[in-house]
């Protein structure tokens, strides 16, 4: 299999897609947040034109309400890679998330659930004092905690469960091994040629409609899911809506959420140790399609 990781805004989708085209790849996308219908914008979701060409896996799965789990994703993920290999296809995974990308490409010890008085015990405190929780999640595993937005209550409440629960946050992200063997590759860009792709990216986002998709999204009967309530320019539209913040400020909001995402994943990307490194530089990425589908060839070959 070819699995891809990079910072968000790097250029992954294209180079990845059109690498599907010239080897017959379908793609099986490591993300969360692409799974959700009505959100396509704000999560970069592929195009209809997009889809049209290349097979697209696990991409406006779920409605805004459904919650995304990485057992649920690692499940589905499996089924697809397995129906592609079946057809003698080149599955491409692409990330994405670190969880959902290893996730698909590892056999991770997912367990069941948490006892719910526990989740609401930790939400409640860090509902409370954030800043307090995030310093005992640090003390208590000081290597995983790097990896943990402290900013993020989620991020921070899901870090404790796990630690709490025993099931250790990540079990086997790192350790357990791969379902079939696969080529990593590391899609990245120089930092001040990133920061001008996330600037891009926004104005394109908000020029296409970001800030309407969201808000009919807000409407969604029930609500938006946990997870889909995450995904970047929800929160921040929901604080214009509410007079927190001014319209003016979004776009900086948003990039400067963004640029926080692709430090992190930078982050990750070094923990993964991948197999090659495509740098794209300044170049368009889909002119590095075929310099990807090269470095996969010469692997297999």
């Amino acid at each position: 299999m070819l699995a891809v990781f990079g910072p968000t805004a790097a250029g992954k989708s294209a180079v990845i897609h059109a690498a599907a085209r010239e080897l017959g790849g379908e793609i099986i996308v490591a993300d969360p947040f692409q799974r959700y219908r009505g959100l396509e914008i704000a999560a970069d979701a592929p195009s209809p034109r997009e889809r049209d060409e290349v097979p697209y896996h696990l991409v406006g799965d779920l409605d805004l309400g459904a919650s995304s789990t990485a057992a649920d994703f690692a499940r589905r993920a499996e089924e697809a890679i397995h129906r592609i290999t079946g057809r003698g296809g080149v599955p491409i995974v692409a990330g994405g998330t670190a969880l959902y990308l290893r996730a698909a490409l590892h056999d991770l010890d997912f367990r069941p659930p948490p006892d719910p008085a526990i989740r609401d015990r930790i939400e409640r405190e860090v509902a409370k004092d954030l800043a307090a929780a995030a310093a005992r999640l640090r003390h208590a595993d000081p290597e995983g905690a790097q990896s943990v937005d402290s900013a993020n209550p989620r991020r921070v409440a899901r870090a404790l469960e796990a630690l709490e629960t025993a099931t250790g946050r990540g079990t086997g992200l790192w350790e357990a091994p791969p379902r079939r063997p696969y080529l990593l590759v590391a899609v990245t860009r120089p930092r001040a040629e990133l920061d001008r792709q996330i600037a891009s990216r926004v104005a394109r986002e908000i020029h296409d409609g970001l800030v309407a998709e969201i808000e009919t999204a807000l409407q969604h009967p029930g609500g938006l899911s946990r997870e889909a309530a995450q995904i970047i320019g929800v929160r921040e539209v929901m604080a214009i809506n509410a007079g927190e913040i001014d319209a003016e400020a979004l776009a900086d909001r948003l990039a400067a959420r963004t640029r926080r995402l692709a430090r992190k994943q930078d982050t990750w990307l070094r923990r993964m140790r991948p197999d090659a490194t495509l740098d794209l530089g300044a170049s368009p990425a889909a002119e590095s399609g075929p310099r990807l589908a090269a470095i996969w060839r010469e692997a297999v070959e």
